[in-house]
């Protein structure tokens, strides 16, 4: 099931944060409403190449997202994305994704040689 990431956002000062908190923990606040996180820049990759449970050789890549609302999210990548690119947040099982956009931050043809770039290989 697909659905959006949501942050949640502390109503007495307004501050987003993700995961959802009991308290904010600028203000102490604990009234919260939620909002779509939406888009976000990868700001670093990795490849997990050993998942407990899967069988044969499958690889999972995780980024660590800047959303535009501000509070960094880890996520799961469905397909090429490296730091500085765009992508927007879906939840796929309660897990947030991040899914490439076409205003990425770099070129396809510039991204290539990035040692960073990730492939995430599909079992």
């Amino acid at each position: 099931m697909r659905r959006g990431v949501c942050v949640s956002v502390c109503r007495t000062c307004g501050r987003k944060v993700f995961p959802p908190r009991l308290l904010c923990p600028a203000c102490g606040g604990a009234s919260w409403t939620r909002e779509r996180a939406g888009q976000g820049a990868v700001e670093e990759v990795t490849t997990v190449r050993h998942t407990v449970g899967a069988g044969g050789e499958v690889s999972v890549s995780l980024a660590s997202v800047r959303l535009d609302a501000g509070p960094v999210v880890v996520a799961g990548l469905d397909g090429r994305a490296g730091p500085g690119d765009r992508v927007e947040l879906v939840a796929v099982d309660g897990a947030p994704v991040g899914r490439p956009r076409e205003d990425r931050g770099k070129g396809a043809d510039e991204a290539d040689g990035d040692p960073l770039r990730i492939k995430r290989l599909r079992g």
